[in-house]
């Protein structure tokens, strides 16, 4: 009986290998379901294929004419004060969500989280801020880019680069300056560590929170090659109760800064920038390079 007890607690604190192993036909219909997920989302209303503008404001006041984008209507004015944005509309039919605006609104106030997209036919302008810069991002729902897009390049899926990795808590949690390709530097929250083995070297990755997900901003030996050079993205579940979580680089993604000059990209972390050469996921998006 004490041999029996001892040998059940044992394995409800210590996981066999085999718990977290999958069947390479499994992994494959797993890796071709979230890519297809993953094109579907780039195409979608809030993918980054339409992104057609960017524009930050320079004074108070910006017109639809400033913006500079081919057929853009010319919708209203906004107004900035005090870090609120506010749309006057010189257009019927321009809504947020179901209403049409007929007077001027708040749309934008970082205090209250509110972030209002403006509708009008195909086109969406959404307020947004990142440090001190204020501006508007702009989508046309029928893009040439959208329209023609035809997938990624990828890196051969592979059972190799789906790895165990140990979770490492910071105790306390830690801040951590987080660069994006404006250059502007703020904090954000690790919870801790991710470190695993691959060929016998041992490697770590500082992971961010993102809701009930960890999120790894990195960089490796295929940057700048085969890869974006701003690095890749990952998300991976939270550890479970044994400290234990998969980390499957044949999910590896490119940043939206590959597909569109309008986003605002964070990059890897110095200590995310790994000289081992990661052969998985998403290569660098041939147009954009062209």
């Amino acid at each position: 009986m004490i041999i029996i007890s001892l040998s059940v607690a044992f394995a409800c604190t210590s996981p066999e290998v085999n718990h977290y192993a999958i069947e390479e036909p499994d992994h494959q219909k797993e890796i071709s379901s979230w890519y297809s997920d993953r094109i579907n989302s780039l195409k979608s209303e809030n993918g980054w294929l339409n992104l057609v503008g960017l524009h930050w404001f320079e004074e108070d006041t910006l017109q639809a004419s400033e913006l500079d984008i081919p057929d853009f209507p010319m919708m209203g004015i906004w107004y900035t004060s005090a870090g609120k944005v506010y749309f006057e509309p010189a257009l019927e039919n321009v809504k947020i969500g179901d209403e049409v605006i007929n007077n001027q609104v708040l749309i934008f106030d970082q205090e209250l989280e509110l972030a209002s997209t403006l509708a009008y036919e195909d086109f969406r302008v959404t307020p947004l801020q990142r440090g001190d810069l204020i501006g508007l991002r702009v989508r046309d729902l029928s893009a040439i880019q959208v329209q023609e897009f035809t997938g990624i390049e990828r890196f051969p899926v592979s059972l190799d680069w789906r790895i165990v990795a140990d979770f490492v808590p910071y105790n306390p949690v830690r801040e951590i300056p987080i660069s994006n390709v404006l250059g502007h530097t703020y904090p954000a929250k690790t919870l801790g560590y991710l470190t695993f083995e691959y060929e016998g070297k041992r490697y770590q990755l500082d992971a961010l929170e993102e809701g009930d997900q960890l999120f790894l901003i990195f960089s490796d030996g295929t940057s700048g090659a085969e890869t974006y050079g701003g690095g890749r993205y990952l998300y991976v579940n939270k550890a479970d109760p044994f400290g234990k979580v998969i980390v499957d680089f044949n999910k590896a993604f490119n940043p939206p800064c590959v597909f569109t000059p309008f986003a605002t990209c964070p990059l890897p972390p110095r200590q995310n920038i790994l000289t081992l050469a990661i052969e998985a996921g998403e290569k660098y998006w041939e147009k954009v390079m062209d």
